[in-house]
């Protein structure tokens, strides 16, 4: 039987009942899954609760907040040390379907990352980010339902959201974990480009679920802080993109942050000079970081 291990990570959990609708939706799943519970640092009870809920979970508590992806790598680094055959990466305002993991393993190549669809809270709408996703499996989707009436066990499509990611040993041996670059947002954004980069898939499993109780990008203040720094990075550690490339998207993103963004984004006026400066004080690391991961293997592990 496979080893399968599940990564929360927790920041102020106990809101609207989150990690025990995750936890529980785990216990009743029809596949036996360990989580490994990563607190970032909590003040609301999380850090009280959940070792006293769950004995039987990995708790891992940090001293400090680590932000999304290097959270993640911790609880990444613990599964590989110990045998796993697959880590399924799962948000703390998500919850699966029982039979979701069972489903997903049984169309598993062993090498390709997988996804159930996202739906919302109470699972009556497709997840509005989630719906992005769908671009590249729409029409395949559309064709089987509406002409054969049926769907595929599984669809290749493009960037899916990390928030409930199920990923092969293989894969994370191959990958890696999550640049410390970000360190929350577009941190899977930069996952999938290296994906893409080492010629790995992203497969859809369309007859299962996940909900996540979440509006648009979730907090939107957090999502919209630092967001002209995030997309200038994410296109300078894209290793697709050579050097011309990249600076055009730089020169797009700055426009954009003069013209018709501005309020929707919140981004503030001179930022670009700040962010721009940032980059170049951070331009070895970012060199670093696209030689580290143009490599196969465990990077940031």
């Amino acid at each position: 039987m496979s080893q399968l291990f599940a990564i929360i990570v927790t920041y102020n959990a106990m809101h609207r009942g989150w990690i025990d609708r995750c936890m529980k939706s785990l216990a009743e799943s029809t596949v036996p899954i360990v989580p490994i519970i990563i607190d970032n640092g909590s003040t609301d009870g999380t850090r009280d609760h959940v070792p006293a809920a769950y004995p039987d979970a990995v708790w891992l508590p940090q001293e400090r907040n680590l932000g999304f992806g290097q959270a993640n790598n911790v609880g990444l680094r613990y599964a590989m040390e110990h045998n796993a055959d697959y880590v399924l990466l799962l948000n703390q305002d998500a919850a699966l379907e029982t039979d979701a993991l069972e489903k997903m393993l049984a169309v598993s190549d062993g090498e390709s990352l997988l996804s159930p669809l996202h739906l919302n809270g109470d699972g009556t709408r497709i997840d509005e980010m989630f719906r992005i996703s769908l671009r590249e499996a729409h029409n395949l989707m559309n064709d089987d339902m509406l002409i054969r009436q049926t769907l595929a066990p599984c669809y290749e499509t493009g960037e899916i959201c990390a928030a409930c990611w199920l990923m092969p040993a293989t894969l994370i041996r191959k990958i890696g974990g999550f640049n410390p670059l970000f360190f929350h947002y577009s941190e899977d954004n930069n996952y999938y480009h290296r994906m893409q980069y080492h010629g790995v898939k992203t497969l859809l499993v369309p007859n299962t679920y996940m909900y996540h109780d979440r509006q648009l990008q979730g907090n939107m203040q957090a999502f919209n802080r630092n967001r002209l720094r995030r997309d200038l990075l994410l296109s300078a550690t894209n290793i697709n993109w050579l050097a011309g490339k990249r600076c055009v998207r730089w020169l797009r993103t700055l426009y954009r942050c003069y013209t018709q963004d501005l309020r929707q984004h919140q981004y503030v006026p001179g930022a670009w000079l700040l962010e721009m400066c940032w980059l170049l004080c951070h331009l070895s690391r970012i060199c670093t970081s696209r030689k580290i991961e143009k490599r196969v293997g465990m990077a940031w592990l």
